[in-house]
């Protein structure tokens, strides 16, 4: 008697049951009814891959990973923001992680922008000086002539709010040129 085998990967058995033929088709019935299931799993990996992944699961793993993209970007800069959504998960709430994701993501890099964040966080200790009243957070940006102001404060302030400590208010100022506006505080 000829026992079927699964065209993609037989079942394997452990030597004692290599004779027994019955044995054998029964793992031969169950490496064919998982080899659908397989074969699912083993081209996961191209659809959690932002880089490769099709255009249609793109949304999906932009909520999954919670990476933040802004209105009309590019199918390239939301992939890099998939991208990147791990390492700014970890520094989240930190001054690196808004400045890595300001150069990163939003592309405010030297020469043209400057991005500076008056951090106030210092460890206060029973013994030492108490935190100072109304301290607050405050990231500028400076910006060649030819941007938008309005837009530029917009993205700014989100960005700020999405890395900011919920305890902690902030204010975002944007210099463009010479001209210098703040966006009230957050």
């Amino acid at each position: 008697m000829t026992v079927p085998t699964s065209p993609t990967r037989p079942l394997p058995l452990p030597a004692v049951y290599g004779r027994d033929t019955v044995a054998r088709a029964f793992a031969a019935a169950i490496g064919e009814a998982m080899s659908p299931a397989e074969e699912r799993l083993d081209g996961l990996d191209a659809v959690l891959d932002p880089w490769r992944a099709p255009p249609a699961f793109l949304d999906w793993l932009i909520r999954i990973t919670g990476a933040r993209v802004e209105p009309g970007w590019s199918e390239v800069r939301r992939r890099e923001a998939v991208d990147l959504a791990a390492r700014l998960a970890a520094y989240r709430g930190t001054p690196y992680g808004l400045r890595l994701e300001a150069r990163e993501i939003l592309r405010w890099v030297p020469p043209d922008f400057a991005l500076d964040v008056g951090d106030p966080g210092v460890v206060f200790t029973d013994t030492g000086q108490a935190p100072p009243p109304g301290r607050m957070l405050t990231v500028t940006l400076t910006a060649p002539a030819e941007e938008d102001q309005r837009a530029l404060e917009s993205r700014l302030t989100r960005l700020v709010k999405a890395h900011c400590p919920a305890h902690l208010p902030f204010r975002a100022v944007v210099i463009i040129a010479g001209s210098r506006r703040e966006v009230a505080p957050g």
